[in-house]
């Protein structure tokens, strides 16, 4: 996915976040690598690919998030293909801001 097409879904993208899980944008981060993928053949398209970080939530607000990214990003997708969504929950321990204290 080209860097033109998430900086376009990107506003919309965390105003959907932060309308379900009733957060501030301020808590909201995205970042674009761009990568080259490798596979048997060489280099190869990937798909999409979305890593979110974030404390305790429950199964529904999982597939709830899944659900929204899915939907702002398929249309921006030249070919039909699959959406990576890969969640890491954080404990609270493992989360240091300002100053080295917790959250």
């Amino acid at each position: 996915m080209p860097f033109e097409d998430l900086e376009h879904i990107s506003e919309p993208l965390i105003k959907a976040l932060t309308d379900y899980l009733n957060l501030p944008a301020s808590h909201f981060t995205l970042e674009y690598q761009a990568v080259t993928y490798l596979g048997a053949g060489g280099a190869s398209l990937a798909y999409p690919f979305f890593e979110v970080l974030w404390f305790a939530r429950t199964e529904q607000q999982k597939a709830d998030v899944v659900r929204i990214i899915t939907e702002l990003v398929k249309p921006a997708l030249v070919t039909e293909s699959d959406i990576c969504v890969l969640f890491s929950t954080m404990q609270s321990d493992d989360y240091y801001y300002e100053k080295g204290t917790t959250s």
